[in-house]
Parts: structure tokens; sequence; C-alpha cells
């Protein structure tokens, strides 16, 4: 029986379920026989004689067979022969065998994410020192507090996050709750320097929750107020 294999990992549809070797690829299975022989082989008396019928393929067919489905050639008045289908395929006829494939599956596509759903927005004034909660955006201390100003000389200053907050600062682009939800985040302290005015920046708040504050404005000599312009997502 002759077979040819043909990959279709190449096609357009969105997924090709393959198993391993020859359910991997599409494969042509030639009926193994252009002509059968049909005679009497039962032994004759002498002076008896039969013909043999000669027929050519003359029709393939799919059909089931003991609840099995299998690929069957015809060859007319010698009858037919048939083989089970590959198992896991998908099989049609051709005028010299059958054609039989992978299944193909078309994936669902995938639903958009939900809108933002925007829990608190706000601006804060943050003064050296205190600490902001970017969940509801009080400014002062507490277990909810997610962001420090921390001082620890007149000219040293960070941005700390803290009670489990985590901060990304990366670009400094405006990333959205989408750019922020996959933003890479630490609870490593950010240099105020490193977060001019202008900047965008990812948190992750004490309640696990997206965030994004921009740096508005640095004011104040020695004494520096923080004003941030933030929005906290609920979803």
């Amino acid at each position: 029986m002759n077979k040819t294999i043909t990959c279709l990992a190449g096609s357009a549809v969105a997924a090709l379920v393959c198993a391993a070797a020859g359910a991997a690829s599409a494969a042509d299975i030639d009926c193994p026989l252009s002509q059968a022989r049909r005679t009497i082989v039962d032994p004759l008396p002498g002076g008896w004689w039969t013909t043999p019928q000669v027929n050519s393929l003359s029709d393939t067919r799919i059909v089931t067979i003991g609840g099995q489905r299998a690929l069957q050639c015809v060859y007319g008045d010698s009858g037919s022969i048939q083989r089970n289908a590959p198992i896991g395929m998908l099989c049609s006829t051709r005028p010299t065998g059958f054609r039989c494939t992978p299944p193909i599956i078309i994936l669902p596509p995938t639903p958009p994410p939900a809108p933002p759903i925007t829990l608190s927005t706000d601006i804060v004034v943050v003064p050296q020192t205190y600490e902001v909660n970017f969940d509801n955006g009080d400014v002062g201390g507490g277990p909810g507090a997610d962001l420090w100003f921390q001082a620890v000389t007149s000219t040293e200053r960070y941005l700390t996050p803290i009670n489990g907050a985590k901060i990304a600062v990366g670009d400094r682009s405006n990333r959205g709750r989408d750019g922020c939800r996959v933003a890479s985040y630490s609870t490593a302290r950010a240099p105020l320097a490193a977060v001019p005015v202008g900047s965008y920046v990812c948190m992750k708040t004490s309640q696990g929750r997206t965030s994004q504050f921009r740096m508005n404005a640095i004011t104040g000599l020695a004494v520096k107020n923080l004003e941030m312009g933030y929005t906290t997502w609920a979803n």
C-alpha cells in the first residue's frame, strides 16, 4: 500500500491538532489493487472449469462496519476489500483511494479583557516623611498605606513601597491599567531623582490592586512635597 505524507503545519487555520507519527500529517491511502480477481476455489470434478472474473476498481467508500469507520475499495462484481480508518483522522474518498487528515479545531476567539473599572482617582499632596494609600487617597499613615515619601537626609529621598505594596518605575511612560498589570514590580525603594516631574509610575497596592500615579509637581525647599495624580482600578 502506497502512502504519501503531506505536512499541514503551515495551515492558516486557528489551531491544528496533531498526534505523533502517522496521525500527525495528511495521508493519501491508495487502494492496494487496481484490479481484483474473483473465482471459484472449490475442487471441481474432471471436465469442469471456471472462468475468473477480473474487475477494475470502480468505487471508493467510507462505511461503518461493526461500529468502526472503514475505508472500502469496490471492484464491481469481484467484491470489495476494506481496512479500518486511521484512528483520530478524518478521511474522504479519492478516485484511487482516500485522503485522511488530522482533525482541525478552530478555537473560539479570546474574549477581550474587561474594561477598566476605577476604584479611586484623585490628586494628593504627600509631605516629606508621610505615607499615601492609593486604594482610597488617604495621606498620613496606617496599615493600608502603600508608599512612603522617605527622607534619609536633606538631599537623599526615596519613594518606598510599604505594607506589601510594590513599585514599577519602568520607562516612566503612561502605561494605564493593562500596561501596569504586566509591569515588573519590586519592593525596593526608588530614588526620588529617578521619578522626575511628568513621570508615570505603576504600583501594586497593599490590597493587591493595580494603580498608577503621575508625578505632577515637587515643591518646597528643605522639606519637599509631592503632588501626585493617581488612579487605582478595581479590576
